[in-house]
């Protein structure tokens, strides 16, 4: 709403942008992106020293996790000054603000006294949006729109700093992007960490495949390989996370999967994030890697494929082309498809429940065998 376009007009009146806020609320023409928005300008700029912040859902149910307000101020200050951004450049917000990733633009233009514009988080963000913007953060899914729709790439281009995070980055939407002429980044953080605590460079000269920590962070691993974070001022302990690592140079690191997804099949360990990777050049559109109880195998190695059309891949020359990505052991052994995966509020899909419904397809099936 044009009224949200206008709100940094007030920055600096905390008490007058907290009454506008709450006048806003009380306005039924409001979506619930705009009240999401609203209801935490009104929080941040109460009197307690901490906001209420839901984790996104992806590994479990969303829950709530009190963060103080100086912590989120610390974190906005080690991304503006990472990025070189300034007083006044000009900032898009297009996530919403009932999550970190959302919550943390909104915080960053108010730190840096940023130029924010705030449009409803959609699809395509840059749709009907003229103009470029100094800095921006979306998910892939929204990145890969913009990039499929009319002068795409310029349109991204257009974005002086662009950060990508909420979920993998596919290949292919990485290699689109490796040859725009603006930064665009891919975020390594989650809600115990007050969003991002390392960067990873998708464009340019300086494209890695390593994630660099931000200053005043430092990490370690544990005996699962897994990553530890110390970052003092924005967690008030190591966070222990269940992401596989390895470490470069005590401030690079590269992101291998997630400990809970690992797959023990046969009495081998395997990574499906890694085997998803072989597999993204040959699969157009979402799929994980998982595994279903095995008689024989304890569990065994599945691909499952969200399609609404599963004829194409249930052709020899699918198999031939999985086949011929993927050595002996790492081949699925069997297909699923669901129509939808289901998702997390932000976008992110749940694993879990999509393993789920492919339990349920296999019982199935065995049900109709007997």
């Amino acid at each position: 709403m044009t009224e949200l376009l206008n709100i940094a007009a007030l920055w600096h009146d905390k008490p007058a942008l907290a009454d506008y806020c709450r006048d806003k609320l009380r306005d039924p023409h409001y979506a619930n992106w705009d009240k999401s928005l609203l209801a935490f300008i009104v929080e941040w700029h109460d009197d307690n020293d901490f906001v209420i912040v839901h984790t996104s859902g992806s590994t479990g149910p969303p829950e709530p996790v009190k963060i103080k307000k100086k912590r989120l101020i610390n974190s906005a200050r080690m991304t503006l000054n990472y990025l070189g951004l300034r007083e006044g450049d000009r900032a898009l917000l297009c996530l919403p603000c009932d999550y970190i990733a959302g919550k943390m633009m909104l915080v960053r233009s108010l730190v840096g006294n940023l130029k924010l514009t705030v449009i409803e988080p959609r699809g395509n963000p840059l749709e009907n949006l003229e103009g470029g913007f100094d800095f921006a953060a979306m998910i892939p899914l929204q990145v890969h729109n913009i990039f499929n729709s009319p002068h795409g790439g310029k349109k991204i281009e257009a974005i002086r700093k662009l950060l990508v995070g909420g979920g993998a980055i596919p290949a292919r939407l990485e290699e689109c992007l490796k040859k725009l002429n603006n930064e665009i980044f891919s975020t390594y953080g989650m809600t115990e960490t007050v969003s991002h605590i390392a960067l990873r460079r998708l464009n340019g000269a300086e494209r890695s495949p390593y994630y660099t920590i931000l200053p005043g962070v430092t990490i370690n691993k544990d005996a699962n390989d897994c990553l530890v974070i110390d970052a003092p001022d924005i967690a008030d302990s190591p966070v222990r996370t269940r992401d596989i690592v390895r470490i470069f140079h005590k401030n690079k690191f590269e992101a291998l999967g997630r400990l809970d997804n690992v797959i023990n099949s046969g009495g081998i360990k395997y990574n499906p994030e890694n085997i998803e990777r072989k597999l993204e050049e040959i699969i157009s559109g979402r799929f994980i890697i998982s595994s279903v109880p095995d008689a024989r195998l304890g569990d065994k190695i599945v691909l499952i494929i969200e399609t609404s059309d599963p004829r194409k891949y249930k052709s020899t020359d699918f198999k031939n082309s999985v086949n011929g990505k993927l050595p002996v052991f790492e081949r699925p052994k069997d297909l699923f498809f669901l129509k939808h995966f289901p998702e997390t509020g932000n976008s992110k899909i749940q694993r879990k429940k999509i393993t789920d419904r492919a339990v349920t397809q296999q019982l199935i099936r065995e049900r109709g065998k007997n």
